[in-house]
């Protein structure tokens, strides 16, 4: 199979045009005249990541993560995304991307979060006006509601970090909003919908102040609130290309966040990571 008819036969489950309008999705990296067999998914690339690839013989590598994100003016090995680059033509490796197009879809990374955590998923945050079951976002439902600490603490055992929230206006939470990964630019939408809670990813702090005591944030972390997607798109890649090719689930624990607390929680999300791979 070439790149391109991958690539073709991915646009049919999560076309690129249902991302973000500015995301860089799609081909990063074309090595010219390969033929794909095998195929590591990643959540983003790193020099271990291409060493995992390289080890699986892998053709290809499906990334969540954009590695090129802004125009490159020069290609440099003392720069990450440079080196990057280079190793992967070093070693004949193609990359592709599937970041928001995956987000944006109707089991995508926000779905997977909130079913993760109990919710009873009602619909999208905001729905694609263009494309019909795809959209940003989850808005769901505990029925009953459940206590405020009860909550924090669904989300604490699925993210295995240290949670920063901030009150909302009620004790019990039964309307929840979710945006996966960087996701406050949703929160006014989230906040007119009505939710006692809304979840996502890197939140200021004058967020915090702004929504304190009308809509509870809930920031687990971006790492934390996206790392399974990698899984999640093996299970959806497989089963589009019925055995066609051979796929793989990056094992390399990429979070450049330390913790410093009572746990070591980098100790606990590897853990995770590689507990989940003995499973299968």
């Amino acid at each position: 199979m070439t790149i391109e008819e991958f690539v073709d036969k991915i646009q049919i489950i999560l076309p690129f045009e249902a991302g973000i309008e500015d995301d860089r999705l799609g081909i990063q990296v074309r090595i010219d005249g390969q033929k794909v067999e095998r195929v590591l998914i990643c959540y983003e690339l790193t020099q271990e990541v291409i060493k995992e690839a390289k080890e699986k013989q892998a053709d290809l590598i499906v990334s969540f993560h954009p590695l090129i994100y802004y125009p490159l003016l020069k290609i440099e090995s003392s720069e990450r995304v440079g080196f990057l680059v280079q190793e992967l033509i070093r070693n004949s490796i193609s990359l592709i991307v599937c970041h928001t197009n995956f987000d944006a879809y109707r089991k995508g990374t926000s779905w997977i979060f909130g079913s993760k955590i109990g919710l009873k998923i009602n619909d999208f945050l905001e729905k694609n006006s263009k494309i019909e079951n795809f959209g940003f976002g989850v808005v769901g439902e505990y029925n009953p509601s459940i206590e405020k600490v009860d909550f924090l603490s669904r989300i604490a055992q699925i993210t295995l970090s240290p949670l920063r929230w901030c009150e909302g206006r009620v004790e019990r939470i039964k309307k929840v909003a979710i945006v996966a990964g960087s996701g406050m630019s949703f929160a006014e939408l989230a906040f007119q919908r009505n939710v006692d809670a809304f979840i996502t990813a890197d939140i200021s702090y004058h967020n915090f102040h702004k929504y304190n005591g009308k809509m509870m944030l809930v920031d687990p972390g971006h790492w934390e609130m996206e790392y399974f997607v990698a899984e999640s798109m093996k299970t959806l890649f497989e089963e589009a290309f019925n055995s066609e090719l051979l796929f793989f689930v990056s094992t390399t624990y990429t979070n450049p966040i330390k913790y410093f607390a009572d746990k070591n929680y980098n100790e606990l999300q590897k853990k995770e990571l590689l507990d989940k791979s003995k499973e299968k």
